[in-house]
């Protein structure tokens, strides 16, 4: 241990770490900016500032809601039970490109399956146009065109001369930073129609890998379109992966239609079976003399020869199945019997799904939750569901950063409910304010991410779900605003104020989870507030000696308190700077934590 405990100094953003990957891509980007005349790239106005929108560290925090963090307890949606200290799963509020840059150190590699409804870029709906600030903030604010930050969310007109580059430029950064949190054997599902289908493709190929590139699902939406032209009853989900080689995809349940053509009993006690052709496959002109040979009817007789020049299987296995009377000869060819006990326990998924829920359901499950049809345009629970049932273990962890309605975390509810799994889900969404004299708006939604709360806890009261959320919201580090100004722009008078550099009077749980995103650690591990000498600590992920973290932010550190906390030897103890009147007071707290626990790290906020 060193003579000084270790300061955190939250302001200074640039030691937050910066993807040098990411850099040397920009770096070679630039290289071949000169020899792009007469070659093949995938480029549009804007993509070289969207390389240093994805690189470039965040200055926001996470600031705790445990007032938004609740499920209910009754069937009438009044009686609440906070899930802030113990739940899993995280909500987060706010621009999802802040929220995935404070995802970064803390969740690196750790997410299995991610799945995203981003605007589709139809001419009608918002996209963000990240960095823009506007010289008529205040007027915009009014209006709901930009966030408090100056940040624009604006409608992308298709006569827009940047109409494609603008939804690129905003999707890119996104995924940059969304393939980084996947784990190796990771997926990430996008849906999308035809209106940025082939930009999507070209563009998850570059970030993805094009040997990445798993599937281009259709999705059949709807069964009726009344459109003059030919009607597109179909939406694009593109499945990519963080590394190919490593995947390994889940088997999909036998539907009844799959389950009835194993039709015939056995009397032999060997169950249902259904016949399959006896001919193998010759594609690519595959030919064996090994299976080419003469299969005869043990009772009429009459020899049979492949059409194809082979049979599946050879002749020793053969003559084992006519021996016992597995293979029928009632049809031009013979057929064997597949016994529904000697398949795989399930399908594998193909990429044309047209046996899950359409639009028409997902609207219907809005209305069963809410009464009125608070949200335009959710996706259906059984199609995310299906994607989490090919995709993700018991224990995985699930990301969505376009939350909207909240139908990925009903989803991963519903199919814990239905295996018995225990899915984390991690869940973004803007609090894009609800339009006005809408159905939301009257029920009293003001803003989506309102709505998409209140979904999850009425969708866990029917599925009895009790694990809950925690809210955590984007937002300012709720330091002064001189902390980041340059050498030259600050004052002796500004300096003497950074003693004490918090702007507002920050709780304990605002100051704790500065320390846990400066300090890489994950968000939703449990929390618990106790009393040490008549004073309140923070145990956060505290299972024992040498794990998780205690906090002590009051202003009365005792030596029997501080004895105490280091007694608990956690990995990781933190104190606030006001807490001590001079160094000799730090330098005390050091020494204690020396003798007692000299592995715990003592920081000061």
């Amino acid at each position: 241990m060193t003579d000084t405990p270790e300061s955190v100094n939250l302001s200074d953003v640039s030691s937050r770490k910066v993807d040098t990957e990411l850099l040397n891509e920009l770096r070679d980007l630039f290289t071949r900016a000169e020899d792009q005349k007469e070659r093949y790239d995938f480029t549009w106005n804007g993509k070289a500032k969207a390389y240093f929108e994805a690189a470039t560290p965040t200055t926001k925090t996470l600031r705790p809601q445990p007032e938004e963090s609740y499920i209910y307890a009754d069937d009438d949606y009044k009686e609440k039970v906070n899930t802030f200290n113990d739940s899993e799963n995280l909500f987060i509020t706010g621009d999802n490109l802040e929220a995935l840059k404070l995802l970064q150190e803390s969740y690196l590699g750790k997410i299995d399956m991610i799945y995203i409804d981003p605007p589709y870029n139809t001419g009608k709906d918002f996209v963000y146009r990240d960095n823009f600030k506007s010289t008529q903030k205040d007027t915009d604010v009014a209006e709901g065109s930009v966030d408090e930050d100056g940040n624009r969310l604006v409608k992308n007109e298709k006569n827009s001369g940047r109409y494609h580059s603008d939804w690129l430029s905003m999707m890119y950064p996104r995924l940059k930073l969304a393939r980084n949190l996947l784990s190796d054997s990771g997926v990430i599902f996008v849906s999308i129609d035809d209106n940025e289908q082939a930009n999507l493709k070209l563009l998850m190929d570059e970030v993805f890998g094009e040997n990445n590139f798993v599937s281009d699902i259709i999705w059949k939406k709807k069964v009726f379109d009344n459109n003059e032209y030919i009607p597109a009853l179909h939406d694009y989900i593109l499945a990519y992966s963080k590394n190919k080689a490593v995947i390994n995809f889940n088997l999909l349940p036998r539907n009844e239609q799959q389950l009835s053509q194993y039709k015939y009993d056995d009397h032999d006690g060997r169950g249902k079976y259904k016949f399959e052709k006896l001919t193998a496959p010759t594609a690519g002109g595959r030919y064996s003399q090994a299976t080419d040979f003469v299969i005869i009817d043990p009772i009429s007789k009459i020899e049979y020869y492949s059409n194809t020049g082979n049979w599946r299987f050879g002749r020793k296995t053969i003559e084992h199945m006519l021996s016992i009377g597995d293979i029928n000869f009632d049809g031009t060819l013979p057929r064997y019997k597949l016994f529904l006990n000697r398949v795989k326990d399930g399908v594998s998924a193909n990429s044309f799904w047209d046996d899950v829920d359409k639009n028409l359901n997902a609207a219907k499950q809005i209305l069963e939750l809410f009464g009125k049809k608070v949200f335009e345009t959710p996706k259906p629970i059984g199609l995310i569901e299906k994607m989490l049932k090919i995709s993700t273990n018991s224990d995985s962890t699930i990301l969505d950063f376009f939350a909207g309605s909240g139908t990925t975390a009903d989803a991963v509810m519903h199919l814990n409910k239905e295996d018995g799994g225990k899915r984390k889900f991690i869940v973004a969404t803007l609090d894009e304010p609800t339009a006005e004299d809408s159905e939301a708006q009257k029920a009293g939604y003001q803003t989506i991410d309102q709505i998409s709360r209140e979904r999850i806890r009425r969708a866990a009261k029917k599925l009895d779900e009790t694990s809950g959320f925690r809210t955590l919201k984007v937002d300012k580090t709720g330091l002064k605003e001189h902390v980041f100004k340059t050498a030259g722009e600050l004052t002796q008078e500004n300096l003497q104020l950074d003693v004490d550099n918090q702007a507002d009077a920050r709780s304990d749980y605002e100051l704790l989870y500065d320390v846990l995103v400066d300090g890489a650690l994950e968000y939703n591990r449990q929390i618990a507030t106790e009393t040490i000498s008549n004073e309140p600590i923070i145990k956060y992920d505290y299972l024992g000696e040498l794990s998780g973290v205690i906090a002590y932010f009051g202003d009365n550190l005792t030596n029997e308190l501080t004895r105490e906390i280091a007694k608990l030897k956690p990995l990781i103890a933190v104190f606030k700077e006001s807490t001590f009147n001079n160094s000799s007071d730090k330098v005390n707290v050091l020494e204690q934590f020396r003798v007692i626990s000299p592995e715990t790290k003592v920081k000061v906020i």
